[in-house]
């Protein structure tokens, strides 16, 4: 069960639905009370879309304010990691897949969503960072270079939305828990990754009202290692 709550007859549309953390997303926010839109390409979801493309995320949004009345809550969940070599050797398609899921979603996303947010005069925007957006390190160049992409389109959409009674912040976790991650780093002490569930819980206090204290913010949520 959550520890957060207040979110009851809030509209929650959440990217990436699918996955470890947009899974406990889910669930941590249909617990803390709000209605939840799920988008994903895949999964038993409410809207399949490919967030990459931005006609297909208008269409989500748009389809999402007719069925529901508004959105007032938007997490950009999606995102994915490869393999990096170092960047004399780094190929377009890795660099461009990097960034299409990593930031050119949240940012088709969140254009399409603010419109809605400002005519409500009230929306939480809540991006996933990365730790390598604050500390980069080898072998990371494009997924870093994307979410640090992510954390600066935060604080613009903040600093333009302050006056719409809208938000942005950022999530920054560390490794997650996650079984991808068990499998791609099985020696690992796994006790000490962040729980997808709690990343969740921080996304869901920063769209409560005592969170809209909170804004442009690229919060981190690491590991104890």
């Amino acid at each position: 069960m959550t520890s957060v709550s207040g979110l009851d007859g809030r509209i929650a549309l959440i990217t990436g639905a699918s996955g470890a953390l947009g899974s406990a997303a889910v669930r941590v926010f249909s617990e803390a009370g709000a209605t939840i839109c799920s988008c994903d390409m895949r999964g038993d979801v409410k809207i399949r879309v490919d967030v990459t493309d931005p006609v297909q995320a208008t269409e989500a949004i748009e389809r999402a304010v007719n069925d529901y009345g508004r959105i007032d809550i938007l997490l950009n969940v999606v995102g994915t990691w490869a393999p990096q070599p170092p960047v004399g050797e780094i190929d377009d398609a890795t660099v461009g897949k990097l960034m299409a899921v990593n930031f050119t979603s949240v940012l088709n996303m969140s254009r399409a969503a603010l419109p809605h947010m400002t005519a409500n005069s009230w929306g939480r925007i809540v991006n996933v960072g990365a730790k390598q957006a604050l500390k980069n390190t080898a072998g990371n160049s494009a997924y870093g270079a994307a979410k640090a992409a992510v954390i600066a389109l935060t604080e613009s959409i903040a600093d333009e939305s302050r006056a719409n009674g809208v938000t942005c912040n950022a999530g920054v976790p560390s490794i997650m828990d996650t079984p991808a991650n068990r499998d791609g780093m099985s020696d690992a002490d796994f006790s000490q990754w962040v729980k997808p569930e709690h990343v969740a819980e921080v996304m869901a206090f920063l769209c409560t009202e005592a969170g809209g204290n909170i804004n442009g913010a690229a919060i981190p949520v690491w590991n104890r290692s």
